[in-house]
Order: structure tokens, then sequence, then C-alpha cells
């Protein structure tokens, strides 16, 4: 719970001015987004100093380099013609390496759901822990919830990696 109250406090410090956009315009904290577009995404993730890069032709996934050095997906979900997209799902992947005994990569498994509230962690087919998180905009969020959220996933995978491999 430590981490993620001082992972809220840095980012505290990412609201507290709107940070200006790739196209110049201020964002604006307080905005309530119920539908999250493709400009709306990547302003939420330049203000967290992270960068983006598409990974599909509609734009629907991108791949996000954080400035902590880890690398995660986003994933605009439940998208339609009239409404937009209603959520997005936040994905890091990581491959448990021969130098990591198993019983070390379960108890990463099974502590990180209770120290890092806002993900959670899975095995996929393959094999790969994949850390993940859904944020919901049915009813509406704020922009400055959507780049805590966002800026909170970065940290989640930095946990997990120090979990996993060891700090």
């Amino acid at each position: 719970m430590k981490s993620l109250y001082a992972a809220l406090l840095a980012l505290a410090g990412t609201i507290a001015a709107p940070p200006l956009s790739a196209q110049g315009q201020a964002l604006d904290p307080d905005t309530v987004i119920d539908a999250i577009d493709e400009t709306t995404l990547n302003r939420a993730i330049t203000a967290i100093g992270a960068t983006s890069a598409p990974l599909d032709e509609e734009d629907n996934t991108v791949r996000i380099a954080y400035p902590n050095g880890m690398r995660g997906v986003a994933r605009r979900m439940a998208c339609s013609p009239e409404n937009g997209c209603k959520g997005l799902i936040l994905l890091g992947y990581f491959t448990v390496s021969e130098g990591v005994p198993p019983e070390s990569a379960e108890a990463a498994l099974s502590r990180f759901g209770f120290e890092q509230v806002i993900s959670s962690v899975v095995v996929n087919r393959e094999g790969e822990h994949v850390v993940k998180t859904y944020v919901m905009l049915d009813g509406g969020i704020t922009q400055a919830n959507l780049i805590n959220w966002i800026g909170l996933f970065g940290q989640s995978l930095a946990a997990y990696q120090g979990m996993l491999y060891g700090e």
C-alpha cells in the first residue's frame, strides 16, 4: 500500500498544472470524458511524459513507453460508431526467464494483487505473466483520473518487474 501511496503522490504533480499536448492545447484535468478517442488517449499518455506508437491500423491499440523504462500496451475497448470507445485496457507482458525459480514467480503472482490494487496479473497460454487493468468510461471520468490511471499502471509494471526479477 505504501508503494501505491507513493505513486499517487508522485503523480499528483502531473495534474497540478495542465500539461500541453502535442498540438499545444492544454488539458483540463476537470473535464469529464465518457468515451476515449485516439487524441484523448495520446494526450493522457503525453501528460505523464510517456510516448506511444500505434500497433494497429485503426489506432485502437498503442504501445506505451513509460518514463520509468517500462513498456506496455493500451487498447481502446467497447467501441461503437454511435458511442465511441467506453473502455481502455492496459497490459504489460513479462516472460519468466530461466533464472527465475518457479517459487519466486508464484510468489510474485500471489503478492502482486495485494500490493498493487489497481492491477492484476494472470499467466497466459504462452506462459507470459500479463499485468492488466481496465478503465471504464461509462458515466464518465475526468481527464485527470485517466492520466493518473495510465501513470499508475506504469508504476504497477515497475513494481511487478521488481517482484518477479528482484529489485
